[in-house]
């Protein structure tokens, strides 16, 4: 089994990412205003034991501490360095300080390639994959990894298209958000019990986003994204997803590369079969913990078990969690594996947070991944489960999946 990084992020439409970003401000006013413009409150940082903080950055009841580091050139081998330093940076303020916040670290550059990017964000995921970074450079590219952060990104500037719409592509259709916003569009074809989402009809984005709870500038532009690509009913006098076979092939296809995913043994093994229910029923926060505990549920096999669909055959026990954190998986009686061979569980550490945390159903007392999650990580590439799947698809998604009238 191949341990897979995130895609990177696309444009999120062809839009002017930042229009700060053209201009000649300095570093830290540039990301003052792009982290304004998506409504962010800002303010300048404060040197905690030594640690100077750009910034401190809070919306609604969530607060960061902001760490930049700038380099005259957009490579690798300059911005990995400054990158770590930043991570280092953010945590020793957060610890510093009495305030519940959690660090942000941010590099820039003149020029940043999304190769370049892609690499910092491989980085990222091998020694802090629970950090939230930020990436960007004066041309216009942004890239944040982060759940408070995913509306962000934008691709460089390009000369505009006139003559023709393009079709977008997978990853910039299927964010974390965007895939949030589709579950709750199709929540009403799928059984309440398998599916945790809003049940309804959405005249408008601004309605899909009071219902998702989600910002309403990402709302809009998922619609637009949609309407583009063909999967918007023009004719009705609400939000009503259409040739929604070919949606839900193009989302397979882009969620088969959202995840990075370690092998994991039991410290004590259990003759139950149903060890990881157990220990994820028994799982909370630690008294007094200052950073929130990762969400975590079944997934994959035992996530279908659960759902009464039977088991995967071939397919080992998943546990998804929000991010990497050993103490969590300490205390859920798990340890890494260094061979593939003998690993009990495997734990998959998503992209997509919150379009699997939202919509997960609780069976037994156990958080599990929704039904429609379970069909969209059966890979189809590999032939494992897909007899299952075609059995998920027939029996919980058929009316996502019948002719359009």
């Amino acid at each position: 089994m191949n341990s897979k990084l995130p895609l990177p992020i696309l444009n999120t439409g062809r839009r002017n990412p930042k229009s700060a970003l053209r201009s000649k401000l300095d570093y830290p006013e540039l990301l003052s205003n792009l982290l304004q413009e998506e409504h962010w409150q800002v303010k300048e940082g404060l040197c905690l034991c030594d640690t100077p903080a750009n910034l401190v950055i809070s919306r609604g009841n969530v607060s960061f501490i902001v760490v930049l580091k700038t380099s005259s050139e957009g490579v690798q081998d300059r911005l990995v360095p400054l990158l770590a330093q930043a991570i280092l940076e953010a945590r020793t303020a957060v610890l510093a300080t009495p305030d519940p916040v959690l660090p942000l670290a941010v590099v820039a550059a003149p020029v940043i390639s999304p190769s370049t990017a892609h690499g910092l964000v491989s980085f990222r995921y091998k020694v802090a994959p629970d950090f939230s970074i930020g990436i960007f450079d004066r041309k216009g590219f942004i890239r944040f990894e982060g759940s408070e952060f995913h509306v962000i990104n934008a691709a460089p500037l390009r000369p505009a298209r006139r003559h023709r719409l393009t079709e977008p592509e997978s990853a910039d259709l299927f964010t974390d958000a965007n895939q949030w916003m589709m579950k709750v569009l199709l929540a009403p074809l799928v059984p309440d019990n398998l599916l945790q989402a809003p049940r309804a009809e959405y005249r408008d984005a601004r309605a899909l986003a009071a219902a998702a709870r989600v910002p309403i500038m990402p709302a809009v532009r998922f619609v637009r994204q949609l309407r583009i690509a063909g999967f918007l009913d023009y004719d009705t006098q609400s939000l009503r997803l259409i040739n929604r076979k070919e949606l839900m092939r193009r989302w397979q296809a882009a969620n088969q590369c959202d995840f990075a995913e370690i092998p994991l043994r039991w410290i004590k093994p259990s003759r139950s079969g149903h060890q990881l229910q157990a220990a994820l029923r028994d799982y909370s926060p630690e008294p007094g913990m200052r950073v929130r505990a990762p969400r975590a549920c079944l997934g994959l096999s035992e996530a279908a078990r659960s759902l009464e669909f039977g088991a995967i055959r071939g397919i080992p026990p998943y546990l998804y969690i929000e991010y990497l954190d050993w103490g969590v998986l300490d205390r859920l009686g798990l340890t890494p594996e260094d061979t593939e061979i003998s690993s009990d569980v495997y734990v998959r550490v998503l992209r997509s947070r919150d379009s699997i945390f939202n919509a997960a159903v609780v069976c037994d007392g156990v958080p599990v991944a929704d039904i429609l999650q379970v069909w969209l990580d059966i890979d189809s590439r590999s032939g494992l489960g897909q007899a299952k799947a075609d059995k998920i698809r027939r029996d919980a998604l058929w009316r996502i999946f019948e002719e359009e009238s």
